[in-house]
């Protein structure tokens, strides 16, 4: 889980300067790996959900990731970024 949370992490910076190839590499691939814990893993993925939506919502790429993340929360819908 704390790969899953760095990777998160490492995205939401990629995607402030501005390198949303890189934001959406690290964010897929946190999606990707052994999820012990969904609800934490969606939890942890809010921030970089908002920085998607925020500065790249018009980008189909941006909104693949989303979806796969929505995706991941019907599993557990309360957990789901707003």
């Amino acid at each position: 889980m704390r790969n899953a949370e760095a990777r998160v992490t490492l995205g939401v910076t990629a995607a402030r300067e501005g390198d949303l190839e890189q934001a959406l590499i690290h964010g897929e691939r946190a999606l990707q790996g052994d999820r012990q814990s969904v609800p934490s893993l969606i939890m942890t993925s809010r921030e970089l959900a908002a920085v998607m939506r925020q500065r790249y919502s018009e980008e189909p790429a941006a909104q693949d990731y989303l979806n796969h993340l929505q995706e991941l929360g019907h599993e557990k819908p309360e957990f789901l970024p707003s």
